[in-house]
């Protein structure tokens, strides 16, 4: 879904990436950041494409969705190996972080000469802290819930997102719930219930072994967080949307206050662990002198790659078609855990990620007709 503003077509990413560099062409035809990772808005303008300039090749032509599933595999990939190995999601999270911020000091200050530091009313400042404030701890929240849920399912909780942005601002612009809105609703209530499995709907007999060998209320309290997260990301999508259309302020700056407060956040977090641990030397140790810890950091660091990735899928895709794609996060997250994890999805559990995914198509393709018919009727 999208609202258009100053002839800048406003995308609501749902995936999780890194920062990625779109070129935008406003008034001056500068260039700004996105970061989907907390489900930020990608701002790209959207032209329609001269005869005969793209190819005619299937390949070209499928080169948009390509890009977005090679992007959702990196970045499921990303999350899926550090834990695996046993490392801290969150310091293997430091390395990718540090980059994102010098990055962005490069790109404001020596190519852009942007400001760090913005003059604004007491609204604005009002809505940028709203704005970092879910951000970061929809971050943190996303990957806090991943110690106590399987991949798959914290995935699918997360995606529930889109229909929770949907309702925000539906009912913001006072808009009439549309059949599309309300039965992607429906599903994806149902498809939570299916994920989560309550004991009171649910007997033990339909629950597997490993799905049992999880605590329950280890469990509840994920499914808590996670949903936490999603609804943080929802705010951020609406909060984003409206500094950057009515107070003007540079994507790239919400982004550096994005990078710089959870860098900040994520080595405070190190420094406590360490300065309670018994043994300082040993914790050093045992979380980032080893080759785990290599491994795992430079995973997370191939987010890089992946948001390149993210950027060529965004400009040649149709944000409908760009969202479903990312929706694939949840079937590899559920081929990953299946595969090479001892945790194992039950039937109930994969029935409810159809169900959420099916949700998605729905709202996405409904948004993409209308976008449409908005079109020839224009």
């Amino acid at each position: 879904m999208f609202f258009k503003e100053n002839s800048i077509n406003i995308i609501f990413s749902t995936s999780i990436d890194d920062p990625i560099e779109i070129e935008v062409k406003e008034n001056d035809n500068e260039k700004q950041f996105s970061d989907p990772l907390i489900d930020s808005i990608v701002v790209v303008n959207i032209e329609e494409p001269v005869d005969g300039e793209l190819s005619s090749t299937i390949l070209q032509r499928l080169s948009g969705i390509f890009y977005a599933l090679i992007s959702s595999f990196i970045f499921t990939l990303s999350i899926f190996v550090p834990k695996q190995l046993k490392v801290e999601l969150f310091y293997a999270l430091i390395p990718r972080f540090l980059f994102h911020t010098i990055i962005l000091i490069i790109y404001m200050k020596f190519i852009k000469h942007y400001s760090l530091y913005k003059q604004a009313t007491k609204q604005e400042i009002f809505l940028s802290f709203i704005n970092i404030f879910f951000a970061i701890t929809g971050f943190l929240t996303f990957f806090l819930a991943y110690r106590y849920l399987p991949l798959p399912d914290l995935t699918t909780i997360r995606y529930t997102q889109v229909i929770w942005t949907a309702i925000i601002i539906a009912i913001l612009y006072r808009e009439k719930p549309s059949i599309p809105i309300i039965l992607g609703v429906l599903l994806t209530i149902i498809g939570v219930v299916f994920v989560a499995q309550p004991k009171f709907l649910f007997d033990k007999t339909f629950i597997t072994k490993q799905k049992a060998s999880i605590d329950y209320h280890q469990h509840l309290i994920g499914l808590l967080i996670a949903f936490y997260a999603a609804l943080a990301l929802s705010i951020t999508i609406i909060s984003n949307k409206y500094l950057i259309s009515k107070y003007k302020v540079k994507q790239s700056l919400i982004m550096f206050q994005y990078g710089f407060g959870s860098l900040c956040l994520l080595i405070i977090y190190l420094f406590y662990k360490y300065y309670f641990s018994i043994d300082k030397i040993q914790f050093l140790k045992d979380n980032f002198l080893n080759w785990k810890y290599l491994c795992a950091s430079s995973f997370c660091l191939l987010q890089i790659i992946q948001a390149a990735l993210t950027q060529k899928a965004v400009k040649r895709e149709h944000p409908s078609i760009y969202t479903i794609c990312r929706s694939s996060d949840i079937l590899f997250s559920i081929l990953l855990q299946n595969i090479f994890s001892s945790v194992k999805s039950n039937l109930l559990s994969l029935f409810g990620s159809i169900l959420v995914m099916t949700s998605i198509l729905i709202i996405s393709v409904s948004k993409m007709i209308s976008e449409k018919k908005k079109t020839v009727q224009t």
